[in-house]
């Protein structure tokens, strides 16, 4: 290993981190290293700009997650403004992915430049000299010209980065998964972090849920959990109460039946403690007559401990 590449190391792993801009920032600088077309390389900030909003977008669309303490940084507001601004136009509040996303956002051109040149003026005044800080002095891992708002980097830096692309930024998403855990209450944060990064979130196929459910009832019909209204067979549909952005995982005992229509209406929303009650009771029906072995042991086990009020607080806070 490189004197060059250990600096790096020395960076992600002593870095001080008030955000995520420091690790969103040399995400981005692998991310367009590693698939560019020449060793030497310049990189513009409007560039990294598109790689950290893109980043922001999947995080913070998909699972809200804050990515400061307090004070919302001004490269996640831009996100958010971006994220208004899709949901508008396609009058749909459902996640997807900024890949998809980016030619809405782009059908204004004003609107999505505008985005991008205040994200790269942040960057000037802030990360991107910064990020090379490490402990009392600085690393020479790039130069700057921060007059065209541009990082600069060698044929020899480019070919060593390439080789060590995956190694670091497994580390720093490891680190911004970290520094996630001080600002966020949800779970799972490592997974979701890794998801994003991955383009893979796997969301399971329900329908052994939706039969388990079908065979409590009190009723005679299946009926929606939330209205009590009777289900017809073609319009059930299995719901999180508590979002699946939060927990980022199907678990019986968050799951209940609804109709399509009333899913897609919910979306992501918190549910009232009347429903969080009605879902306590549930559960403590449904452990006693659930027949498969593994799924009453974990749902017994949510019982005891009471999964549904702690995770719910958590969500609250």
């Amino acid at each position: 290993m490189s004197d060059y590449i250990r600096q790096w190391l020395d960076i992600i792993e002593n870095m001080n981190n008030d955000n995520t801009y420091k690790l969103a920032w040399g995400r981005a600088l692998l991310e367009c290293i590693l698939y560019a077309p020449s060793d030497d390389l310049t990189i513009s900030f409007d560039e990294i700009s598109r790689c950290m909003l893109k980043y922001y977008w999947n995080q913070v669309f998909f699972f809200k997650l804050k990515q400061g303490p307090t004070k919302i940084p001004v490269i996640v507001q831009l996100t958010q403004e971006c994220i208004h601004y899709y949901t508008t136009k396609q009058e749909s509040t459902i996640p997807v992915w900024f890949d998809y996303a980016e030619s809405i956002l782009k059908s204004d051109s004003d609107f999505y430049k505008s985005i991008i040149r205040r994200s790269s003026n942040t960057l000037k005044e802030n990360v991107s000299w910064r990020f090379k800080h490490c402990k009392t002095h600085d690393y020479p891992i790039y130069d700057l010209n921060l007059k065209q708002k541009t990082v600069v980097f060698t044929k020899q830096q480019v070919i060593e980065l390439k080789d060590y692309a995956f190694v670091l930024s497994q580390l720093l998403n490891y680190r911004w998964a970290q520094l996630l855990e001080r600002f966020n209450t949800s779970p799972k944060i490592a997974l979701k972090v890794k998801g994003i990064s991955d383009n893979k979130l796997r969301r399971k196929n329900l329908t052994k849920f939706r039969d388990i459910l079908l065979s409590y009832k009190d009723e005679d019909c299946p009926v929606d959990f939330y209205t009590g209204e009777i289900l017809k067979k073609e319009d059930i549909s299995v719901d999180h109460v508590l979002p699946w952005s939060f927990l980022y995982s199907d678990d019986l005992w968050n799951l209940v039946l609804t109709s399509k229509s009333h899913n897609s209406r919910k979306s992501n929303s918190i549910p009232d403690e009347a429903t969080i009650k009605r879902l306590n009771d549930r559960n403590k029906k449904l452990v006693n007559i659930i027949k498969d072995p593994a799924l009453k042991d974990a749902l017994k086990l949510a019982v005891e401990h009471n999964y549904v009020d702690k995770f719910y607080m958590n969500m609250k806070i």
